[in-house]
């Protein structure tokens, strides 16, 4: 049926062999990442703590640019994978190009509007007149490339959905790892200072959708990026949405609930703080794994949805759970059993590892339904399936965590603070498994639906060749 080799190998590879294949580039890619933010941070930390405070100040910024980018390339990417199912490779073009051209639109917006409001958001994210000078410097560099951060997080996620995951990898690594090479240069060798940063970050991030772009215009993409394939339609914008929108709350609402936890946790100190730091980060890489494990099951989900296969979907479904279960067991034994000398790597400050020890015992306790919880809201995503997806981008980061935040710290103090992410973690997946109950008896129904119309069509076959 298929005649595209991609597409052949999403239709009918084994699902176990299929999941690897997708997953483990999507995993390095998200790991080169997250060492990437790393060491960034690090070079930052040598010009002075004006540096680390105005690139502090202008995250909050970067996560609306990324978000904005992110959602347009997880809808997009759920229903390309979708349309290849169904062998609708027209259609597909057409929802690449006017994704890829849109977000091209809206970056230079953002970036129009960003400059010409840049210090009044400095000053609403907290910037002080010590920090506004290297924040500006830093900033109107990052808005001003915020065509390539918005394209890159959109292209990352429609090639995926292809079946492409080596070349995501691909465009990931090069710009974290240019980016890496060229901080030192810019900052130091070119004493461009805080401006060399953002410049690094700008030129890494123009280079990989360079890669991106190149990759569509070559014959080794499914899809083809032709400007005359432009359908700027409210149909197509309608089914971005439905699934880019629950993205767009959700890392807004991190954004949001990182601010009040920052904020409470100022209250005790700056130990607690470095402790709150320290924890985001180590939990991060296992969130960044698990991440990729559903990146790569998104696309085959999704896939065999549109293609009507639905014991291939349930295999991908059981698969991904399973592997993403047992990687949260292993973390959990290491973070609740070696918390000490995981918080050791990052600070050899006594209370500091003292408090951030404790605090990662606790957030060890939700890892093992991590994996589940990730999974199934990938699920809802890759099946267009907007409101429950909605609700547990709602949930996770805003209905559960912002209040759990607020009351746990009132009723325990600063123990409280650590956990407030364990328990909305904890309340979240009893919530998913009961969305995950109706959606699994859609698939059930829809698997019989299938298997009437194979009976009805081998009766039919069987009555012609009878007669």
């Amino acid at each position: 049926m298929y005649k595209d080799e991609k597409t052949r190998k999403l239709a009918e590879t084994p699902i176990p062999k299929l999941l690897t294949e997708m997953s483990i580039p999507a995993i390095i890619g998200m790991l080169v990442t997250a060492v990437y933010n790393i060491v960034d941070t690090i070079f930052v930390g040598r010009i002075g703590t004006e540096a680390i405070g105005a690139v502090t100040i202008a995250f909050p910024l970067f996560m609306v640019i990324s978000a904005i980018g992110l959602s347009f390339g997880i809808g997009s990417a759920s229903f390309i994978s979708r349309l290849l199912g169904e062998d609708n490779k027209a259609m597909a073009n057409r929802v690449s190009t006017t994704s890829i051209i849109t977000t091209f639109i809206l970056g230079i917006i953002m970036a129009a509007g960003g400059l010409y409001y840049l210090k009044p958001l400095l000053r609403l994210f907290g910037a002080t007149d010590v920090i506004m000078p290297y924040a500006v410097n830093y900033t109107a560099i990052i808005i001003l490339g915020s065509i390539f951060t918005m394209s890159n997080m959109n292209m990352n996620n429609m090639v995926r959905a292809e079946g492409s995951a080596r070349m995501s990898m691909i465009a990931l690594s090069t710009g974290a790892l240019l980016n890496i090479i060229l901080d030192p240069i810019l900052i130091f060798t070119f004493k461009m200072g805080i401006a060399g940063a953002s410049t690094a970050t700008v030129i890494a991030q123009a280079v990989s959708t360079l890669i991106l772009i190149a990759f569509y215009k070559s014959d080794k993409s499914v899809l083809d990026f032709k400007i005359r394939e432009f359908s700027p339609s409210l149909s197509i914008y309608t089914e971005i949405m439905k699934i880019g929108v629950p993205t767009l709350i959700r890392q807004l609402l991190s954004s949001v609930a990182m601010t009040v936890l920052n904020n409470m946790a100022a209250v005790y100190g700056a130990a607690v703080v470095a402790s709150v730091g320290i924890i985001n980060r180590v939990f991060s890489f296992g969130f960044f794994v698990i991440a990729g494990f559903t990146q790569g099951f998104q696309p085959v989900a999704g896939f065999n949805f549109g293609a009507k296969k639905i014991e291939r979907l349930k295999d991908s479904i059981k698969v991904t759970i399973k592997r993403t279960t047992l990687f949260g067991i292993l973390l959990f034994i290491i973070f609740f059993f070696f918390n000490g000398q995981v918080i050791s790597i990052f600070s050899q400050d006594p209370e500091v590892i003292e408090i951030a020890a404790a605090g990662l015992k606790l957030y060890a306790l939700v890892l093992p339904l991590l994996g589940f919880a990730i999974t199934i809201n990938t699920l809802f995503q890759a099946l267009g399936h907007g409101v429950p997806a909605t609700i547990l981008s709602l949930s996770r980061q805003g209905f559960f965590f912002i209040p759990a935040i607020i009351l746990l710290s009132k009723s325990f103090g600063r123990r409280g603070l650590f956990m407030a992410q364990p328990v909305a973690d904890g309340l979240t997946s009893i919530l998913t498994a009961v969305l995950f109950i109706y959606v699994y008896q859609e698939i059930k129904e829809l698997e019989t639906a299938e298997a009437k119309k194979t009976v009805k069509k081998s009766q039919l076959k069987y009555d012609k060749e009878s007669a």
